[in-house]
């Protein structure tokens, strides 16, 4: 899979769970599939896979670590 596809999957899977203020969380495209950083607990139903690849979940993150800074 290429780069740009993951990216595009991530920002995806990001307006998807409304991570697109820039504050609350966001997603990042790994290797293996994509890992989303969230500032509180995620309050719908976390599903394990995106587009056919695993989603790691990490909540209560750091202000600085959910803007991704």
């Amino acid at each position: 899979m290429s780069d740009s596809y993951m990216r595009e999957q991530a920002e995806a899977l990001a307006q998807h769970l409304k991570l697109t203020d820039g504050k609350s969380g966001y997603v990042e495209a790994t290797a293996d599939g994509f890992v989303v950083y969230l500032r509180r607990k995620f309050t719908g139903k976390q599903f394990p896979t995106w587009d056919g690849l695993p989603v790691e979940w990490n909540e209560n993150v750091g202000t600085h670590k959910a803007a991704n800074r």
